[in-house]
């Protein structure tokens, strides 16, 4: 070994002093040696320092045992009380918006007695406009199609929805769990009535009344709704966008969507469907009014191979007047056979009315691309579409192949961009904004929302203007 090596070895460390100060303390009895001479001078303390803990352990376990029991118990005995307050008469009945309050509530109060809730699910919307229960029931008009849309919305995010058709019942039902029900969803008219009405909204001498900045009105056209304004009026379309002089900037844009009830319809090729085109009107009077788009077109003279279909529900035309030519009438329709004769055709044909239908939505789901009839525009500035007023004011932002605008009385152009449509085939197209996803993401903007915080400063505005009406946050 070399003599660095040595060295090294030599050099002085710690090791020999730790081990002998290891060896003091474990020739002393170490760090428990005071407490071991205790039990050696005294041997039945260990034996009563154990029972003690035994038996502290015993009654401890058997503490959880019984409380448990009993919340057990008590937990049956209350699903049972909450089965006998709102009892599901019919459970595989999903159209009577009393049956689906009741499977509501007694899903809820169970799942609160026994701490099981899902996410969302103690958060409650209290649904009043008319079109929530006309849409389980059937009924499909624009805005119970718009209503049908948020009610699914709200119960794929777990909320828990409960429906009432007149403020008697709406005040009712919020008196009984005001701090659960989020926000309120109401007729316009009714929303006035309410805040007017010191047995509905909430007032120093009711307190258990709805508060103004919980309440929003279903309303399905522009402007304001509400009377806290437009900033707590909904509208199924954007109309700060497409409608700006609607004076709806500061409506909540909450939407809708057809995505769930369009995607389990097939789509069915383009070489399979007739060379036919829907034409998109439900009462006969749509074909005679001042918002007529097409009065010049023949249907029965077409310039080359098309058949026209219209499912007609009323026949209102004006007296001596007959349907023009070349159209078949299939009459009423349900809404399968509707979407069927839509889903066979090459082109879904708008003529002026009705407003703002979602049935060109539908169609373009399933992939048949809709003719759009421009009603005015600004002679100065043709192509500005913020200034067109066209019978679906939402999908004039959209183009060929999907949607072809065409203005009123262009006779040449209506039959040019028809023939397009049915040659140019589509696929299933979703505008953006119509996914289920996007809707999802504002009614969750709605229901989460801090609008006492707004109402607040709206309420400060107008005690200071003067100008508006006071309410009680």
């Amino acid at each position: 070994m070399s003599g660095s090596e040595e060295d090294y070895e030599l050099l002085p460390t710690t090791d020999a002093l730790e081990s002998q100060r290891l060896k003091r303390r474990t020739r002393g009895g170490g760090c428990l040696a005071p407490l071991r001479r205790v039990f050696e001078r005294r041997p039945n303390l260990l034996f009563y320092l154990s029972l003690t803990l035994f038996i502290s352990a015993l009654v401890f376990t058997t503490y959880d045992v019984v409380y448990l029991k009993t919340k057990l118990a008590l937990t049956k005995s209350y699903n049972s009380f909450v089965r006998n307050l709102w009892p599901v008469g019919l459970p595989n009945v999903t159209d009577n918006w009393e049956n689906e309050n009741s499977k509501a509530m007694h899903t809820l109060l169970t799942c609160m007695s026994t701490e099981t809730c899902s996410e969302n699910q103690t958060s409650i919307v209290l649904l009043s406009s008319f079109h929530f229960a006309n849409s389980i029931s059937g009924h499909v008009s624009g805005e119970d199609i718009w209503a049908a849309s948020v009610l699914l919305a709200l119960r794929q995010m777990g909320y828990t929805p409960i429906f009432a058709t007149n403020n008697d019942q709406l005040a009712r039902t919020y008196r009984q769990y005001p701090d659960l029900i989020k926000i309120v969803i109401l007729e316009g008219a009714s929303a006035d009535e309410c805040f007017r009405d010191g047995k509905c909204i909430k007032t120093a001498n009711h307190p258990l009344g709805i508060p103004a900045w919980k309440m929003f009105s279903f309303h399905f056209w522009g402007g304001s709704s509400n009377p806290l304004g437009n900033a707590w009026t909904l509208s199924p379309e954007n109309y700060a966008i497409t409608a700006p002089q609607s004076h709806s900037e500061e409506n909540i844009y909450l939407g809708y969507s057809i995505e769930s009830t369009c995607m389990k319809n097939p789509v069915m090729e383009s070489e399979d469907r007739p060379r036919q085109a829907y034409i998109l009107a439900k009462m006969t009077r749509y074909l005679f009014n001042k918002d007529y788009a097409w009065p010049g077109v023949q249907y029965d003279q077409p310039p080359f191979e098309v058949d026209f279909l219209a499912g007609f529900a009323s026949h209102d035309e004006p007296e001596g007047s007959s349907l023009p030519k070349g159209i078949k009438d299939l009459g009423r329709l349900n809404k399968t056979t509707f979407y069927r004769h839509v889903g066979e055709s090459k082109a879904l044909v708008g003529v002026g009315n009705p407003f703002l239908s979602p049935s060109p939505y539908d169609a373009l789901c399933m992939g048949v691309p809709f003719i759009n009839p421009i009603l005015s525009w600004d002679r100065d500035d043709p192509e500005n579409r913020t200034k067109w007023a066209s019978q679906h004011d939402t999908l004039k932002f959209q183009d060929p192949p999907y949607v072809y605008n065409v203005r009123k009385n262009d006779t040449q152009g209506f039959w040019e961009a028809l023939g397009n449509a049915m040659d140019t085939p589509i696929e299933r197209y979703i505008v953006p904004e119509m996914t289920m996803e996007a809707l999802k993401y504002r009614v969750g903007k709605l229901v989460e929302g801090n609008w006492k915080e707004k109402a607040e400063r709206l309420l400060e505005e107008r005690k200071a203007s003067g100008k508006g009406a006071i309410f009680e946050l």
